[in-house]
């Protein structure tokens, strides 16, 4: 068959990110296939075309865009693989942003200069030639009602306990508030009388289990969880108190909203849009945002002691407690 098809981003948050401009397209999506439960939720199963990493992943890939016969690909990654994967796949015309040493293989090729200044929602909608001058707005995302009842049931048991989730994990170091400030907020809420689930991916185990031990009865997650569960935890919650990361979009699509901690990212560029956030920046820093995921800075930092990760540090326990207060208060969950 002819058509098109659009290679979707390969982390959670973008993938969230991207629904608004890939359900308005209309084309099949090529996801890697942890993130395709996602996907799932919002998409037909037969447009969703999940692929694994690896070499052997790759080339399955490339046979089934072969069998497709898409005349027209548009790439939501900015990477030079995505690319050689469309063009070994027999993919006609290509189109996505001019990075990553790429160009050659692009018919239509955009600036990332064009990019700038939009709110990420928006940067998916111009890749796929879309209005641009609108609200960036989350797609809603409906989570099975069973597996939603069945996390409902085990986190909060019939109790009346509000349920604070906390997710201190990031992919990137720079965007990590310390984890005995997550530790203490844990504690904290405990003693509030809240229900404390902390939430984290496998590789994040140890970081969820000194967090909970914190807080007696806190319910620790860390790797137990696929991301439909994810998505499931994450709706049941009254609030979710998080890095800058992929669960962070994940709750704001499927209702639940946030208290969001930003360093080094800009969140009039990547702010979760789907519920109300209640985000604590910190101070202003002339180095911030630098949207690195790595802190280079060492030596004097220009409010504490040490440059090193300053302006997630700067961020104050008292700040996200007062944050989490006032948004359980507005009675928004």
């Amino acid at each position: 068959m002819d058509g098109r098809i659009v290679r979707a981003p390969n982390h959670l948050g973008d993938v969230v990110l991207a629904l608004p401009a890939i359900l308005a397209d209309g084309a099949d999506v090529l996801v890697v296939r942890g993130l395709a439960p996602i996907l799932r939720m919002a998409l037909p199963a037969e447009r969703v075309i999940p692929f694994d990493r690896g070499l052997r992943g790759w080339s399955r890939a490339v046979a089934v865009l072969r069998r497709g016969a898409y005349d027209a690909g548009v790439l939501l990654t900015p990477s030079f693989s995505a690319a050689w994967m469309m063009r070994w796949g027999g993919v006609g015309v290509l189109r996505g942003t001019a990075t990553d040493a790429r160009s050659w293989m692009l018919r239509e090729r955009i600036d990332p200069v064009d990019l700038e200044r939009l709110h990420r929602i928006n940067q998916y909608r111009l890749i796929l030639r879309q209005d641009t001058d609108v609200e960036p707005r989350s797609h809603r995302l409906e989570v099975p009602r069973r597996l939603a009842a069945r996390w409902r049931g085990e986190l909060a048991g019939g109790s009346a306990a509000r349920v604070v989730g906390l997710f201190p994990g990031a992919n990137a170091p720079a965007r990590r508030w310390p984890i005995e400030r997550y530790a203490e907020v844990a504690r904290v809420r405990v003693e509030h009388g809240d229900r404390v689930v902390v939430i984290g991916g496998p590789g994040e185990r140890d970081v969820t289990a000194r967090v909970a031990a914190a807080a007696p009865g806190a319910v620790d997650l860390g790797g137990r969880t696929s991301m439909e569960d994810l998505a499931a935890v994450l709706s049941v919650l009254d609030i979710l108190v998080t890095n800058d990361t992929g669960p962070m979009h994940l709750a704001g699509a499927v209702g639940t909203p946030t208290v969001s901690l930003w360093g080094s990212s800009d969140p009039d560029e990547v702010r979760q849009t789907g519920a109300p956030d209640f985000g604590v920046t910190g101070p202003g820093l002339p180095c911030k945002p630098c949207y690195r995921n790595h802190c280079s800075r060492r030596g004097g930092g220009t409010i504490l002691e040490e440059a090193h990760e300053e302006c997630m540090k700067l961020i104050t326990i008292d700040q996200v407690l007062e944050a989490t207060d006032r948004a359980l208060e507005a009675g928004v969950w």
